[in-house]
């Protein structure tokens, strides 16, 4: 009997340490995003801007604003990747609109570091050949476009000549001055920059003289001077007084095809007559409706130089969805006197069959393809819409020289696969860099081929 007690007091001292251990505490629910926005070129922090928390898919969670001194901060966010970006009136996000950062169970509290890069400005004011502010004026800001190292040769001149110093110009923005003529462009890359301002073309009472006119004050981009800003730089004062110069006239007749319907102009189907060149000026007429059965055109105070004559008939029947019913062109030289009987071949636009193929093992996406053309008629550039994965048709191309814009819609990457075109054939011709004429018929087939980088866990499954 006197051993029980012995026995029974080992046993109750575990129990009561058993009762007194204290609970391990719970693992922490959710996590803290905080992190700080500055000035990616003299690195101050930005008060006040604007900062968005979302789902990789792109699903909004939280805004807040920076203090004081750039800092922010996000509380009870969930553990997952988790995108934060920012913006700022007068900062571009450099391209990299998110960062990703992803608070866990073993680092709730994560840092982010987002940088916003200042617009570089160029402003200034447009005035009439009287000086007075040109409203409406319509501003454009071209550059020279870079040197392809990869491209045989140098690249393909306009159709039917050089351009000025072999590279035409390429806009960059464009918009319309205010009531006191003044425009102002927002750069999100430092660079040399062309001016180009060109006359409202809605005034009733607009001079016929006025031409479009390059910074500081000239006709052709040879004569023009380039505006150099830095990054985060403002430069003003980038003031343009429109010339006034009498030209001579050009006129002649568009030839319809011989199969084509005969009928009368009427506001929903015109013909529009430009005569341009890159670099150059440009002079706008049209055939009136008096004229459709001989097609006549007349452009008035054309100036000196060297001129694609470009015509095109529009169906506008279904308004906001032009369709180009023929076109043509040619290419005159104008002097010091009047060119007479100028006649533009019309024809029937046509179009060109394709078909996307996939490298093997990538998933099929979507995938635009638009092609552009060189001309300053608008209204052949609203013809073309983006193509889909698989067969395609672009329709209602007219002879011109084009450029190819493919690639796989966003975004990007899908499950890992990171997308890129490859090739672009048509018929036997490589076109994807350097683009094609199209002088009638095509000659072919449109081919284009898309391939993709494999993430490692697809790899693994191919195996």
């Amino acid at each position: 009997m006197p051993s029980r007690p012995r026995r029974v007091f080992p046993a109750l001292g575990f129990c009561a340490v058993l009762f007194t251990q204290a609970p391990s505490p719970a693992p922490p629910q959710t996590g803290t995003i905080e992190g700080d926005v500055a000035d990616s070129l003299t690195h101050k922090p930005i008060a006040g801007a604007r900062v968005k928390l979302q789902t990789r898919t792109g699903e909004r969670l939280l805004s807040t604003r920076c203090d004081g001194n750039g800092r922010f901060q996000f509380q009870d966010v969930p553990f997952a990747l988790l995108d934060v970006g920012a913006d700022q009136p007068g900062y571009w996000n450099g391209g990299r609109p998110f960062r990703t950062v992803m608070p866990s169970p073993g680092s709730p509290l994560a840092q982010v570091h987002v940088s916003l890069q200042p617009y570089a400005i160029v402003s200034g004011r447009i005035t009439d050949s009287a000086g007075v502010p040109a409203e409406g004026a319509f501003v454009e800001l071209l550059k020279l476009p870079p040197i392809d190292p990869k491209q045989a040769g140098p690249p393909a001149p306009p159709p039917g000549g050089t351009a000025t110093g072999d590279r035409p110009l390429v806009q960059v923005t464009q918009d319309r001055t205010n009531d006191l003529g003044e425009y102002r462009f927002a750069l999100s890359a430092a660079g040399s920059y062309y001016v180009y301002a060109s006359p409202a073309g809605f005034r009733d009472d607009s001079d016929e003289t006025e031409h479009s006119t390059y910074y500081p004050r000239a006709l052709r981009a040879a004569s023009a001077r380039p505006v150099a800003v830095a990054a985060g730089q403002e430069v003003s004062r980038i003031d343009i007084q429109l010339i006034r110069q009498a030209g001579v006239r050009v006129s002649g007749r568009v030839a319809k095809p011989a199969d084509s319907p005969q009928g009368h102009s009427t506001w929903l189907v015109n013909t529009n007559v430009l005569a341009w060149w890159p670099n150059a000026p440009s002079v706008r007429g049209d055939v009136s409706p008096g004229d459709a059965g001989t097609g006549a055109f007349d452009l008035k105070n054309v100036p000196p130089g060297r001129y694609l004559v470009e015509a095109l008939t529009i169906d506008n029947t279904d308004l906001g969805h032009p369709r180009t019913l023929l076109a043509g062109r040619r290419t005159i030289e104008v002097r010091d006197k009047n060119v007479d009987g100028v006649e533009i071949a019309m024809q029937a636009p046509v179009d060109i069959q394709g078909e996307v193929f996939f490298d093997e093992n990538c998933p099929a996406v979507p995938v635009s393809i638009v092609p552009s053309v060189e001309s300053r008629l608008a209204a052949i550039a609203r013809q073309f819409t983006s193509a889909t994965a698989g067969r395609f048709t672009l329709t209602g191309l007219v002879r011109a020289r084009y450029t190819l814009a493919i690639g796989p819609q966003p975004p990007r990457t899908l499950a890992g696969y990171r997308y890129s075109v490859a090739s672009a054939r048509l018929g036997e011709r490589e076109v994807l860099r350097n683009g094609f004429e199209l002088t009638g018929q095509p000659p072919g087939a449109l081919r284009i081929e898309v391939t993709c980088s494999v993430p490692p866990a697809a790899r693994e499954v191919v195996r």
